[in-house]
């Protein structure tokens, strides 16, 4: 399951449950929280912002489904997904 919301400035976090090749754990991967944007300065600048105390869990770099693609588990335990938002080719 996942939701997700977009304000008017086109800003979008999304939030969604473990995917399903995952052990589910409350207290290690409860649910992942999802940043878009729409370039790879918008995403540096939020992961400046969630960085402290974090740790790493994939490093900046392309991935199958975004041109630029991060996660990483805040102080708090909460797993980061930044990604840039791939053009839809329909």
């Amino acid at each position: 399951m996942w939701g997700q919301v977009v304000a008017d400035n086109g800003f979008r976090v999304m939030a969604y449950d473990v995917p399903s090749q995952m052990p589910w754990n409350h207290g290690e991967n409860a649910v992942f929280v999802s940043v878009r944007g729409d370039s790879a300065d918008e995403i540096t600048a939020f992961r400046e912002k969630l960085v402290v105390g974090s740790t790493v869990v994939q490093p900046l770099e392309p991935a199958q489904r975004a041109p630029l693609y991060r996660m990483l588990k805040d102080r708090f335990g909460v797993v980061w997904v930044l990604e840039v938002a791939a053009p839809y080719s329909g």
